[in-house]
């Protein structure tokens, strides 16, 4: 299993967007976009995440 913690970076594929995990809200992960121009949060289990960068729909890109 891969560990995500907050600090993560994912760029999602499908959009060259980058976003980054910023905590947790009732055991889901949340990322905030990094763009100036997009203020987009998502949330996903860790379980989720490690399986869209398993399928290449998200990239890890840096971590802290």
């Amino acid at each position: 299993m891969m560990s995500v913690k907050k600090g993560n970076r994912f760029s999602a594929t499908y959009s060259n967007q980058t976003y980054e995990v910023v905590g947790k809200w009732n055991g889901n992960l949340v990322l905030a976009a990094t763009g100036p121009d997009n203020d987009e949060c998502l949330m996903y289990l860790a379980e989720e995440i490690e399986e869209m960068v398993s399928a290449n729909q998200w990239a890890r890109v840096a971590e802290k």
